[in-house]
């Protein structure tokens, strides 16, 4: 008798796993009622925002269909590609919804959570159609305001072509005086910019021209305009460039001959500690630095040939940090602290330099400057804010030091990036 009713414990054990899952599905929904929400009513209420937003997404498709033809026939079949495009993506999320709302509404039973994962599924895919094919119409409500102001910013753009016409013959006369006053390397860069800048704004004419005839004619004048603001904009650039450079070589002179005197100030104090020197190690160290100063400072001051005054910067730096380590043996921290603090000055102004015209080389060449160049920029201006930021004048004298290099590394990768029209400087 038992033999044959060997199942029974199995039984018993399905029976009241089946009964456990039972009541605990229906005190999960227990739960959910008392909190006001009724999980019959919430897949309603998916399955119901599922068909509306799968109706709307489908007429939405329907209208670009018609918008994508009307661009074509107002800008071109270039300016309704892109629509064109969101719409044949639209297409195929819609057919994909609605063979998901058919499996809904089929003959097939289907579980609760089947048909909470289709329908927001549906609306999912709604979603998608919805925001490209939007993103694409608004482009499209973008030209066309774009066209109804077409007068107002042709007017405009013949005030900014006009000043910036009226700019060339100052950036030239920039170039000459450049030209008199330093050496050629210290200006390469720039030399045609006068040049970019005339025949951008030759070109800015000529698509105004066309942009103008477009208007008369009631013809689409947006991408016209596009390609006159984008030559004004080189043009802008070339001639801030001379500005810049010429702004960075007057001021990098100014702060030589500001350097030059505190230098020769430096030589009379070295002198003197030279010759109290109590060791004559430390006397011959400092004689050694001080013929080196001296003999730089009449290179930098040379006035028979052209200068470039950042390279003659360096070099007094240089010397001057050769004279720093000579000395170092027989001044008192006191001393040496007090010209750290002095000579900070010059050697963030150095920094600083370095950092503007390697900055500005890679900002009007970001398309062919790659990563080395730009990570030597960035650590030189970490480094210099952490000089600016030390309050151990020693310290921040290593560190500023430290930023110029890494600004002259970061320009001579720039302009090896660039190619050999736009070599390192020779200094």
């Amino acid at each position: 008798m038992l033999n044959g009713l060997w199942w029974l414990p199995s039984l018993i054990v399905f029976g009241s796993a089946a009964v456990a899952v039972i009541l605990a599905v229906r005190l999960m929904r227990a739960k959910q009622r008392q909190r006001g929400i009724d999980p019959v009513s919430t897949l309603r209420a998916i399955e119901q925002s599922a068909g509306a937003e799968l109706v709307r997404a489908d007429d939405l498709l329907r209208e670009a269909e018609d918008e994508a033809e009307f661009a074509r026939a107002q800008f071109g079949d270039s300016a309704a590609a892109e629509l064109q495009r969101a719409v044949t993506r639209g297409r195929a999320h819609l057919r994909e919804a609605f063979e998901l709302h058919q499996q809904l509404h089929d003959a097939v039973p289907d579980s609760e959570s089947q048909r909470r994962r289709w329908s927001e599924r549906i609306v999912e895919l709604c979603g998608l159609i919805t925001e490209e094919v939007s993103g694409q119409t608004s482009n499209l409500d973008r030209m066309r305001a774009l066209e109804r102001s077409a007068p107002e910013q042709l007017a405009e753009l013949e005030i900014a072509v006009a000043a910036a016409e009226a700019q060339v013959p100052d950036a030239e006369a920039t170039l000459d005086r450049l030209s008199e006053t330093y050496a050629p390397g210290t200006y390469a860069g720039v030399e045609g910019a006068v040049t970019t800048a005339s025949q951008s704004l030759a070109a800015a004419r000529t698509s105004l021209d066309a942009s103008r005839a477009r208007v008369a004619s009631n013809e689409p004048a947006t991408a016209d305009i596009e390609r006159a603001s984008g030559h004004l904009l080189k043009a802008r650039h070339a001639l801030e460039s001379v500005d810049r450079t010429a702004s960075g070589l007057d001021s990098a002179s100014a702060e030589l001959a500001t350097s030059v005197a505190q230098t020769r100030r430096a030589v009379s104090e070295a002198t003197a500690r030279r010759d109290q020197a109590p060791l004559p190690e430390s006397a011959d160290e400092i004689s050694r630095a001080l013929d080196v100063v001296t003999a730089t400072i009449a290179l930098v001051t040379d006035r028979r040939q052209l200068p470039d005054p950042l390279a003659r910067l360096d070099e007094l730096r240089d010397a001057v940090s050769r004279l720093d380590a000579a000395l170092a043996s027989a001044r008192s921290m006191e001393q040496r602290i007090e010209n750290a603090r002095e000579a900070l000055r010059g050697a963030l102004f150095s920094a600083r330099s370095h950092l503007d015209v390697a900055g500005g080389f890679i900002e009007d060449n970001r398309g062919r400057v790659g990563a080395d160049a730009r990570t030597r920029l960035a650590e030189a201006q970490r480094q210099l804010a952490l000089a600016e930021a030390a309050d151990d004048p020693v310290e921040a004298l290593d560190t500023a030091r430290r930023a110029s290099r890494l600004a002259q590394d970061a320009d001579a990768l720039a302009r090896y990036d660039a190619g050999p029209r736009t070599a390192p400087l020779k200094r």
